[in-house]
């Protein structure tokens, strides 16, 4: 069972209001999505991992994964779901039997999280993995406020 993790990472963060886009902002000295990227590469059951990435962001990308062996990256496209079907069509060489896709901004997937996607996909064509939301939330009242 081939399995391949799709790294979606072509957006420009710009709500974020930095220099670059989020995905190359450094945790613990260290770009979101190389934390990204290594939960899916270090994954036992995860054979390869493909990132669409803005072509732009290539010296960012390439300083982010310095050191790691993975696929070539995929220029993204103007939506995310153009980055997604781009990566998607990047992948169809490789054959993969399960794809994954995630995120480049959201860096920390632990590996049991990972585990259950894959073990679903033995069940279903799709599966989607939601946490509960730890976040305030606040709902518009449709004047831009909350009400």
């Amino acid at each position: 069972m081939t399995v391949a993790a799709l790294i979606v990472a072509a957006g420009r963060g710009t709500r974020v209001g930095a220099t670059i886009p989020k995905q190359y902002l450094t945790v613990a000295g260290t770009p979101i999505l190389r934390w990204t990227i290594d939960a899916f590469a270090s994954h036992p059951n995860v054979d390869m991992v493909q990132v669409a990435i803005h072509p732009k962001d290539r010296p960012y990308y390439d300083a982010a994964i310095d050191g790691l062996d993975i696929l070539n990256p995929v220029a993204g496209g103007a939506s995310r779901q153009e980055s997604v079907r781009l990566g998607l069509e990047s992948l169809m060489v490789h054959g993969p039997e399960k794809v994954l896709i995630h995120d480049g901004a959201r860096p920390f997937p632990d590996a049991a999280l990972i585990n259950r996607v894959i073990s679903v996909l033995d069940d279903v064509p799709a599966a989607l993995a939601a946490l509960p939301v730890s976040d305030t939330l606040k709902r518009e009242a449709g004047d831009g406020f909350a009400g």
